[in-house]
């Protein structure tokens, strides 16, 4: 068992019979899975039944870190949560920024696995390995903030929380953990899995982190990455205020902007979203421990009563699905917003899609006035805000659309699922597909469904536009000449598999991809010396790129024994039969042409390793250590 970098210690715990257990995986079983959502993965295929439903005691809740995360130095501060999703009955992971993470490693173990469901809510406390339980009843209901205010108050000031708010407690489906009152694990519903079982809040505490093989060379890699990271114009823009969420009025336009549920590609109030708008905002920015670039920026707004400033972290693509997207232009809302989320524990971007949904069905006349007296309509800000309380304590109209937005549109009756975007049941993100293919073909077989950092961007790679930096920092994994972003064809393909495989490695070992390759500081080589600096393995980007390959062939074995195949590896309509309307631009006219689109899977598919129905053959499985999936049953031979 290695001695540096990770424990080498699962921490299950059975919220039934209060009961846990370590359970300690051999050197060879660190080396294949490692972490993030790689390891979950194989947890939820070993010890979760198939096809239950995702609230079924039965279902797993995972948190966890990986064999070089959890570590005070460049890129290394996220963490994972992952179960089956109740949005897609597939897998679902999501990873999360800000201090948890550390905490988590220094909890004495590496990674947490909830079994069963709470009689009665209940906070878990992990310390040094050894867990106590605690009635959390005080604490449902309450939102995020206070909730965590209550258990410092409880407990003192020096715990880390990940909590559950209101719409967790409810069963939203697309609820999301929060962790510090602020960092998000959003997208997939992880909170609601959470409120299933009843688990208000799980807190970690301790320094018990294992020491690392080389800090000296991690430190070296960390002062690197400081003084590259202002040379670096991608991850300069992450580093000033305002940040990477002030990002409508330049890449929006470049690449066509997501305003009223992709109906529209063009948005009038564009300048309202210029970097200077936000700055009277900025309060201060996020901590990821140890790493010199704190991307996540906090804003906060002048009624401090009614929104906690220490909520208002928040993420790139918010400020599209909540803006544009609903035809809402006014910063200060967009913020409240927010906050609000965070603070009720929603994930943002499946809450902008849902309600654009039904405003589009509205102005089509598809919402009855059984089921709201007065629809929601586009631009409106002052509802938006009523609308999330509504959501998140499934009041009214708010109760169906807690289902998320395919579900809801199905009950709103015929008509209405055209307007639901989603992919496998998980609703886009804004970032426009018809222009950046990469992207399209990323949200379509991402085994996760549509995430807005599934790969790096098509726009980082156009022709036209994109930083100057890129091309050359992605030659490592193969991409040697810039493609026009709305290109399809086998030469894209031929990066996307890259990238997306980089940014699944990323995920198996919870790399933070705003530090990492392919177009911020840390490259691959240095991703590699750092995992050989904090674990003392002798590696390579070789074995990097092959988690990423890992991760997707085990997620996509697991999505297919819960019966998600290559039929829904697909996107919605619209992006098919509907042309962007930008008049006088490059992309008026624009739409994917759905018969190279699938041409564009199957090429994926069989660079995979995968045949044309997106099964990873056995000699695939092999050769990455995962024949066992066939021999015990869990994936067909091909």
């Amino acid at each position: 068992m290695s001695s540096y970098g990770y424990h080498g210690k699962v921490l299950h715990i059975d919220l039934s019979a209060r009961n846990s257990w370590i359970e300690q995986p051999d050197d060879r079983t660190w080396r294949i899975y490692a972490g993030g959502g790689l390891l979950a993965t194989y947890f939820l295929i070993r010890d979760c039944p198939s096809r239950i439903d995702a609230f079924d005691p039965r279902n797993l809740l995972i948190l966890t870190s990986s064999v070089v995360a959890g570590h005070p130095y460049a890129g290394l501060a996220r963490f994972t949560a992952a179960s089956k999703s109740p949005l897609t009955g597939g897998i679902g992971e999501t990873r999360c920024e800000g201090p948890f993470g550390v905490a988590l490693k220094g909890s004495g173990v590496d990674c947490l696995v909830f079994h069963g469901a709470a009689d009665k809510p209940v906070t878990v406390i992990v310390e040094n390995g050894q867990v106590v339980f605690q009635d959390a009843s005080p604490l449902w209901g309450k939102p995020v903030s206070q909730a965590v205010d209550a258990l410092e108050a409880d407990l003192g000031s020096d715990i880390h929380t990940a909590v559950i708010g209101p719409a967790g407690e409810g069963l939203v489906r697309f609820a999301s953990i929060v962790s510090e009152r602020s960092y998000q694990a959003a997208r997939m519903g992880m909170g609601a899995v959470m409120g299933s079982k009843r688990l208000k809040a799980v807190v970690v505490r301790g320094e018990h982190r294992p020491p690392v093989a080389d800090p000296d060379a991690c430190l070296r890699l960390t002062e690197m990455y400081r003084q590259k990271m202002r040379s670096n114009a991608l991850t300069r823009w992450q580093l000033d205020p305002p940040g990477f969420s002030a990002w409508v009025h330049l890449h929006g336009v470049d690449a066509a902007l997501c305003t009223h549920n992709y109906r529209d590609a063009v948005f009038p109030s564009t300048e309202n979203f210029e970097a200077s708008r936000f700055l009277p905002y900025y309060q201060n920015d996020g901590d990821c421990p140890g790493c010199p670039n704190n991307c996540i920026k906090f804003y906060a707004v002048k009624d401090a009563d009614a929104f906690d400033q220490r909520s208002g972290a928040i993420h790139q693509e918010i400020t599209g699905a909540l803006g544009p997207n609903l035809g809402i232009a006014d910063l200060g809302v967009i913020f409240k917003a927010n906050i609000t989320c965070n603070d009720l524990g929603l994930d943002p971007t499946s809450l902008g899609f849902t309600l654009s949904m039904v405003m589009e069905c509205a102005e089509q006349g598809l919402i009855s006035a059984s089921l709201v007296e007065e629809p929601y309509h586009f631009g409106e800000p002052a509802r938006l805000l009523t609308m999330i309380q509504d959501i998140a304590y499934r009041r009214g109209i708010g109760n169906l659309l807690g289902e998320g937005s395919w579900r809801a549109a199905r009950a709103i009756g015929p008509g209405a699922e055209r307007y639901a975007l989603h992919v496998k049941g998980q609703e886009m993100v804004c970032f426009e597909p018809r222009t950046q293919t990469n992207l399209a073909l990323g949200y379509a077989t991402a085994p996760i469904g549509p995430r807005y950092d599934i790969c790096e961007h098509d726009w980082d790679y156009d022709t036209q536009v994109g930083w100057e930096h890129t091309l050359d920092s992605s030659r490592t994994v193969g991409i040697l000449e810039r493609i026009p972003m709305d290109f399809i064809g086998a030469e894209k393909v031929v990066n996307f598999k890259a990238l997306a495989t980089l940014w699944s490695a990323a995920d198996a070992l919870d790399f933070c991809i705003f530090a990492i390759a392919p177009t911020r500081v840390l490259s691959l080589q240095n991703m590699a010396e750092m995992l050989a600096a904090v674990t003392g393995w002798n590696t390579s980007a070789y074995e990097i790129m092959r988690y990423g390959e890992r991760r997707l062939h085990l997620m996509r074995i697991y999505n297919l024994r819960e019966g998600i195949n290559a039929d829904e590896d697909t996107l919605p309509e619209r992006f098919f039969t509907e042309p962007i309307r930008m008049p006088g631009a490059r992309w008026d006219g624009k739409y994917l042409d759905q018969e190279q689109f699938n041409e564009a899977i199957r090429t994926y598919y069989r660079m995979m390793g995968w045949n044309d129905s997106g099964q990873p053959r056995y000699e695939t499985l092999l050769d990455h250590h995962l024949e066992w999936t066939v021999q015990e049953g869990y994936a067909v031979q091909v």
